[in-house]
């Protein structure tokens, strides 16, 4: 049984000591321990090229003071051995080493480093897919730079796209904190029926659980018809468009593998998400909500969503994003939380 299983169905002794092993394992220590490990891991994965039958892939990954991660995000590209893959590197005025390490990998992969000032995740994903220009590109995937692909993720992905030619393949993540290696908890309802083939958001009410943009891979035809484009300025850019995008797809997949290793970090500036005690991003977080509201029940008026896509949503603020400030907000901020999820209680 996993750790966390363990955790959740013990005693209360055993939870104690398993709850103080897990902290251990999530150290800072044991996370460059991990990252070594898994750096070996990609080091010694056999060389042999993927099947020239597979789709052209661009892999747009925005960059900010990852020093300590980008390393080893770029070796899971260069592990991946796929063929038809373009990687474009938006530095996003970094001040550390960043741009450096990314030039070490620019003999090693098809890489294409793009400079900007800094202006935020949102604009520097938004340049990246700008960078494309008119070259081949049948699939758009991004990477955060402090994350890695999972082994053959790439190949896994392109495989299920071409399966069924859906606007977009969306796939399993693995939560990894030091040493420790988890499924994410509030994304497993989207994948507990397994991979799921040619499916919509009316269909598949659960999968508003899952609005991160770098686990899914897009036909680059539909996201330039949709005009897919990131939100600048703001925090939580990716909550809103990927909705758009669920509600916007003829059709879509669930593959249920993971392919993104998602890094919750242990030591030096915490990511986004785990700023919880953020004002800005809190305000951030409950605008998305409502956007994510709006465009749902537009939806369900175009015949494209039903009352159970509604629900789905306030089910995981519910549960997710309600509990996630439950101990850093203020107390107005979570009467905000309270206020938006009177219609679904």
């Amino acid at each position: 049984m996993p750790l966390e299983g363990m955790l959740l169905e013990s005693g209360p002794k055993l939870n104690v000591i398993l709850r103080a092993g897990y902290n251990i394992l999530s150290l800072p220590l044991a996370s460059r321990i991990s990252d070594a490990l898994l750096s070996l891991r990609y080091s010694l994965i056999t060389k042999k090229p993927s099947a020239s039958f597979l789709p052209n892939i661009v892999v747009v990954v925005p960059v900010f003071n990852v020093e300590k991660y980008l390393a080893l995000c770029l070796k899971s590209l260069i592990a991946q051995n796929y063929k038809n893959l373009r990687v474009i590197l938006v530095d996003d005025g970094s001040t550390d080493n960043s741009l450096a390490i990314a030039k070490e990998f620019t003999k090693k992969l098809n890489l294409q480093i793009i400079s900007q000032p800094n202006q935020g995740l949102g604009a520097a994903r938004n340049a990246g897919v700008a960078g494309i220009g008119n070259s081949t590109c049948e699939y758009l995937m991004f990477l955060d730079s402090d994350d890695a692909l999972a082994p053959n993720a790439l190949h896994d992905l392109a495989v299920q796209a071409k399966l069924t030619n859906s606007d977009f393949v969306i796939g399993d993540t693995t939560r990894m904190k030091g040493l420790t290696r988890l499924k994410r908890r509030d994304t497993r309802a989207v994948f507990a029926k397994g991979t799921l083939n040619a499916i919509t958001f009316a269909e598949h009410p659960a999968v508003i659980q899952d609005l991160t943009a770098w686990n899914r891979l897009f036909r680059f035809e539909f996201y330039q018809q949709q005009k897919l484009e990131f939100p600048t300025g703001v925090f939580f850019e990716d909550m809103t468009l990927m909705t758009r995008a669920l509600i916007a797809a003829k059709t879509f997949d669930i593959l249920a593998k993971p392919v993104i290793f998602w890094r919750v970090r242990t030591e030096g500036v915490r990511s986004i998400t785990q700023q919880t005690g953020d004002s800005n991003k809190i305000a951030d977080r409950i605008k998305s909500l409502h956007e994510q509201r709006d465009l749902i029940a537009k939806a369900i008026i175009e015949g494209k969503a039903k009352q159970e896509n509604l629900m789905a949503l306030y089910e995981r603020v519910k549960n997710h994003d309600f509990k996630l400030y439950q101990k850093t907000a203020s107390k107005v901020e979570l009467d905000l939380f309270a206020e938006f999820l009177k219609p679904g209680i």
